[in-house]
């Protein structure tokens, strides 16, 4: 709790989305699908999982920082919407870690689990031009799908990130934000001045989307440059 500066909240029931050790949501990511995914994209029209106006803000962040023939990593992804919007601004090669399996039949992108990744971490050390977590790493260490809980799973995730990403290479990054730090378990943390810097350190902010604030939090689009 920050020596109480963290509200602490009970979500109302608690949650198991267990992908770990399992299969994904959507374990099956076909060329067609992704394909398709990333016309949407180009027209502005892709929904992905958090409506169009989330999807067209994540690809202005993209915009900020250079994409064409990019090595990028997805932290945490149900569907491939934010894959899709990479290959559609011209990234070269995407890579995603996520819980549960995923079986990608695009030459495009990758897919791996933390246990594949934690098998051979020098692998992925500075490999990554950038790394992309759209509301992901607020759910790390929660046991919400499945894995340890770790009060410090969302920094961890973060500081790897900083590790697998070339130098001077960028973070666009989501997560949920308010005036007033909150954890609401085992749902989600909700970031401001007390857990984000935590969370930023050795990120140098670049960009923030125009996104207005509401409560109980609003999902702005960070991009950062290591």
């Amino acid at each position: 709790t920050y020596d109480g500066k963290v509200q602490v909240e009970f979500y109302k029931t608690i949650l198991n989305q267990r992908y770990m050790g399992g299969n994904a949501m959507q374990p099956a990511w076909t060329k067609e699908l992704i394909d398709d995914m990333a016309d949407q994209c180009r027209q502005g029209k892709l929904r992905g999982s958090y409506g169009v106006g989330m999807t067209n803000t994540l690809v202005e962040g993209l915009n900020q920082i250079h994409i064409q023939n990019s090595s990028v990593l997805v932290l945490g992804s149900e569907r491939p919407w934010v894959e899709s919007c990479l290959l559609s601004l011209g990234a070269l090669q995407v890579t995603t870690i996520e819980y549960g399996a995923i079986n990608s039949t695009h030459p495009q992108v990758v897919t791996f689990t933390p246990d594949e990744v934690r098998a051979d971490p020098k692998r992925f050390l500075d490999k990554f031009d950038a790394v992309v977590s759209i509301s992901s790493v607020e759910h790390s260490g929660l046991g919400r799908y499945g894995d340890a809980i770790n009060p410090w799973g969302d920094r961890q995730a973060i500081a790897r990130a900083w590790c697998m990403t070339k130098k001077q290479g960028n973070l666009v990054l989501n997560v949920p934000f308010n005036q007033q730090d909150a954890l609401i378990y085992n749902a989600h943390r909700i970031y401001g001045p007390v857990q984000l810097p935590h969370l930023l350190a050795n990120w140098k902010q670049i960009w923030k989307s125009n996104t207005p604030p509401r409560d109980p939090y609003s999902n702005p689009v960070w991009v950062f440059e290591k």
